[in-house]
């Protein structure tokens, strides 16, 4: 269940964009952020404040190599407009966890 309501449009706050660390990322620092902040509306639900993504996930969403993935993650991260940690996701049926990690991330803005 998405957090907000679907349709065809994206939700970005306005301050945004007088935010002096998304002025300071670069075309794809930006890109990267407003896809995330997508995926993020996607799939958290009311009272959850991050989601899971893999990388090979990143890059099929962007469109990039896996390699570029990795550099702008790492630049928005350094911004410090998002967090993202490694885990395992857990089947909220059975309990069971993934046996591969997966990145959690946590959009700050």
């Amino acid at each position: 269940m998405s957090k907000y309501q679907q349709g065809h449009f994206i939700q970005i706050p306005r301050s945004l964009f007088s935010d002096e660390r998304f002025i300071q990322l670069s075309d794809a620092g930006k890109w990267l952020f407003i896809v995330l902040k997508e995926l993020e509306h996607r799939y958290t639900g009311k009272g959850e404040d991050f989601f899971f993504r893999s990388n090979e996930d990143l890059s099929q969403d962007c469109n990039w190599s896996l390699r570029k993935v990795i550099r702008v993650k790492q630049e928005l991260i350094s911004s410090g407009l998002i967090q993202t940690w490694l885990t395992h996701w857990q089947d909220p049926v059975t309990g069971k966890k993934s046996e591969k990690h997966i990145s959690a991330f946590r959009l700050l803005v």
